[in-house]
């Protein structure tokens, strides 16, 4: 890195953090058995159950996103139990990974990268099951696939699935969430699981996630191994304003303050800004001879293909090392063919300018790949 030059972190995650947010991080640690940390705890509760767009269980632990997805594997599902993953990117595709590390197998629905999830393909998938549809116990969704830029209408896959099954419906907003509209309730979407370290404009650390009644019911029921991630146990503190384990208590405190600046914005003029942001990045990436990626590219994030005759992996190292500007490259099939870049939480048009700047100028001189 150039120490000389300002840090541009246009990263999926993490992305900047805001200073009154950075100021909580650098305070005094509280206890976390004090009424002090529990009136903390309960205004990010409340401040999480607006943002998230419910009125249900929201419950917070200490652990990066994929610790959410895990937990709620561990937490709805009995071994044995039939679920189906529709995916449109890596990350959507890691429901089956997490669903294999317990023992379960997944109908899988994977869209062509770069396409968003198909509720016509989805109802076909469920149609075909023929009476097994009605042993899904667990239909798993992405919000927005960040692996390639890619948003999926999780309200239109989740009518199919609620004139199909009972099944209870989970969503990765881990990258949307705070970014782009997302109504669990309207939605009528089960489990919603997320991180601090995107949309929500803190640091890494802590994971979220909200349960509807039904899920709830699948809890009681669920014969998976969990301690550490049992959700009962979580909520069963939530009357004490406690976590039943030693939360990240800095994590947690800076998370109030960034909660309460997206309150006093709104969190639905946080969504047009990011759009107009995002509607801003494609337009100058365009400018830059980059098409996209996505057919159906999401507000937090895009990605944009890069020339053949580049090496995209070498083009992300040198913007870190000469130009202090921090963009993402691709995962597994797309490493080395796109960028990614960030345009959520408190990322601001004039960082999106200063690293596209940077970016014009090394593509221009980008190393070619051998």
């Amino acid at each position: 890195m150039n120490s000389k030059k300002r840090y541009i972190l246009l990263t999926p995650g993490p992305t900047p953090v805001p200073e009154p947010v950075l100021r909580k991080l650098s305070e005094p640690v509280l206890h976390h058995r004090t009424k002090e940390f529990g009136a903390v705890f309960k205004e990010v509760v409340e401040g999480l159950r607006y943002v998230f767009r419910t009125k249900g269980t929201v419950l917070l632990q200490t652990g990066s996103g994929t610790s959410a997805m895990e937990a709620a594997v561990a937490n709805l599902l009995s071994p044995g139990e039939e679920t189906l993953v529709a995916s449109a990117g890596a990350f959507g595709n890691r429901w089956t990974k997490i669903l294999k590390a317990y023992g379960l197998s997944a109908i899988h629905v994977e869209e062509e990268w770069g396409r968003p999830v198909d509720p016509e393909r989805l109802e076909k998938a469920l149609d075909g099951l023929g009476a097994k549809c009605g042993e899904l116990k667990a239909v798993f969704l992405t919000h927005t696939d960040t692996s390639t830029g890619t948003a999926c209408d999780v309200a239109a896959l989740t009518r199919v699935v609620r004139k199909r099954t009972d099944a209870v419906v989970v969503v990765d907003a881990i990258s949307g969430l705070g970014g782009q509209p997302l109504e669990t309730d309207d939605w009528d979407l089960d489990v919603v699981v997320s991180a601090s370290q995107k949309g929500l404009m803190n640091a890494p650390g802590l994971a979220f996630a909200s349960a509807s009644a039904r899920a709830w019911k699948a809890i009681e029921k669920a014969r998976l191994p969990r301690f550490y991630w049992d959700w009962r146990t979580y909520r069963s503190s939530l009357p004490e304003n406690e976590i039943p384990y030693t939360p990240s208590v800095s994590l947690v405190a800076a998370q109030a303050a960034a909660l309460r600046l997206i309150r006093e914005e709104g969190i639905e003029n946080v969504w047009v800004r990011t759009r107009h942001l995002a509607e801003y990045t494609r337009n100058a990436l365009g400018a830059l001879g980059l098409a996209l990626f996505s057919k159906a590219p999401c507000d937090v994030l895009t990605a944009a293909l890069l020339p053949k005759e580049t090496d995209g992996q070498a083009l992300v190292r040198t913007l870190l090392e000469k130009h202090n500007v921090s963009i993402a490259g691709g995962q597994e099939k797309l490493k080395g063919r796109i960028v990614r870049v960030s345009h959520m939480g408190a990322i601001r048009q004039e960082d999106v300018d200063e690293g596209l700047a940077a970016l014009r100028k090394e593509l221009a001189a980008a190393p070619a790949v051998r």
